[in-house]
């Protein structure tokens, strides 16, 4: 588990501090009152670079069909909302605890523990509909402009507050946003209050545009607060910046009343979504197994086996795995999971060119799908076709860029298939996304020393580097 250290966190307290101040109150966006304190722009980079010191401090979830599932959902929510930029930035943290957040320049970030305490795909929406709403609503620009006038430590501390949690395990962000929120006592606490409050409104709504039924978000609340009342003092991290009262569960229920009530509830993909993550988070992949050998024998619904196979998967249990993917593969053969958990089974079996080849026709009916192109580089490897691989990679970096394991992944292939030029430039873009400038300056520079450069690819690098010597500036504590 990460260890941040006190210095690390007072560095990012006095980063946001400076940086947030430096926004220009002179230049304010036509239209938009907030601008004045922080622009859009002004945010999009606070949000980047924040969001690179969490991607070196929290333990990452890779797994491109979570990632493509949640991004999917966030992606179609955010196209009903009042989002002024729709620059979004997913982050999946590997943390078993209930938490999600937003930050500055559209960073939403997602515990994997939200999949195990959201019964429904609507309950799961309706947290991410309310995170959106708190960005849309741009309720952080809002907070600066109410610190300027208290003090201006409040945001900078929610947000190193914030990294704790999403990298630990939840006790140190508590008492480090619990610290920093007794400070500011009733007339910032009733200022969050009326966030909370446009934020449960505005995001019902955004989840009943969406398809949603809407009491699916009093629901998560009630759920929460059993959770809460479960586990004791140690609440979940959601409900230390997202407390929830018997009032505001009302209001919740009361708002969904007026609303139409024939949304979505559920869905199969969900329910899939939710039996990978359980197995990804199991303290033992046969521990597992056993728990989804039951289920099947108990009810043998679709999710059942999809657990019993994947937990198999990473049991090393292959024939087993194989033959609970042919199950569902013969009541649903053209759903995309089942075919992608198929190809994963074939890659740990060695039979890398028979995944690889199944998965180019899939990306052919599904072009750009981040699980398919990530699954089919992992076929390429296996089956030691490299250069590939590469280029399946370095072709899906235009899309994915923030993706820092497609760039470890990708500067493997270009070292195993001898193109060094292209591997000093995918490990710096890797050490870039994780904040770790000087590495990258250093992978850079090593590229420049390389005597078979053409003039395009000099100039490209040394544009490179100019930026990371901005992205260091805007890192520097």
């Amino acid at each position: 588990m990460p260890n941040l250290t006190p210095l690390l966190v007072a560095g990012l307290l006095c980063w946001c501090s400076f940086h947030l101040r430096a926004a220009d109150p002179q230049l304010p966006l036509l239209g938009d009152s907030t601008s004045g304190v922080v622009s859009l722009e002004e945010e999009h980079r606070v949000g980047r670079a924040w969001v690179r010191v969490l991607r070196a401090q929290a333990p990452l979830l890779d797994d491109p069909q979570v990632y493509g599932y949640v991004e999917n959902l966030l992606s179609s929510l955010a196209s009903y909302s009042q989002l002024p930029d729709r620059r979004l930035s997913l982050v999946l943290i590997n943390n078993s605890s209930l938490n999600a957040f937003a930050a500055p320049g559209g960073i939403v970030g997602v515990n994997a523990g939200l999949f195990l305490n959201a019964s429904t795909e609507s309950q799961f929406a309706s947290v991410l509909a309310h995170e959106l709403s708190h960005l849309s609503q741009r309720h952080y620009a809002m907070g600066l402009e109410e610190q300027r006038r208290n003090t201006p430590w409040q945001l900078a501390t929610t947000l190193a507050s914030i990294l704790v949690m999403a990298a630990a395990d939840g006790q140190a962000g508590a008492a480090a946003m619990m610290s920093s929120q007794a400070a500011f006592a009733q007339k910032n606490l009733a200022f969050s209050r009326t966030n909370e409050q446009e934020a449960d409104r505005i995001g019902m709504q955004v989840l009943a545009n969406a398809g949603y039924d809407p009491k699916a978000m009093p629901e998560m609340f009630a759920q929460m607060q059993r959770s809460t009342a479960y586990l004791g003092q140690r609440a979940p991290e959601f409900l230390l910046t997202h407390p929830v009262t018997e009032s505001r569960i009302a209001d919740a229920l009361n708002r969904a009343a007026q609303l139409p009530a024939q949304g979505a509830r559920d869905s199969l993909e969900y329910r899939l979504m939710q039996t990978r993550v359980s197995v990804l988070l199991a303290r033992a992949a046969p521990q597992a197994l056993s728990q989804y050998r039951d289920a099947v024998r108990s009810h043998g619904a679709p999710a059942a086996h999809y657990g019993l196979a994947f937990s198999a998967l990473r049991s090393n249990q292959l024939s087993e795995a194989a033959e609970a993917a042919a199950t569902l593969l013969e009541k649903d053969p053209t759903r995309l999971s089942y075919l992608l958990l198929q190809a994963e089974i074939r890659i740990k079996a060695g039979a890398g060119e028979q995944a690889a080849q199944q998965l180019d026709k899939l990306r052919t009916l599904y072009p750009g799908n981040h699980a398919i192109t990530r699954l089919l580089a992992n076929a390429l490897h296996a089956a030691e076709r490299y250069r590939d691989e590469a280029l399946v990679l370095r072709e899906h970096s235009r899309r994915y860029g923030e993706d820092i394991q497609l760039w470890y992944e990708l500067a493997e292939a270009y070292g195993l298939s001898g193109n060094l030029l292209g591997l000093h430039q995918a490990r710096a873009e890797y050490f870039l996304l994780k904040g770790a400038v000087p590495e990258a300056e250093t992978q850079l520079e090593q590229a420049l020393k390389m005597g078979t450069l053409s003039d395009g690819d000099r100039a490209q690098i040394e544009l490179r580097l100019k930026e990371a010597k901005q992205i260091r500036k805007d890192l520097q504590f």
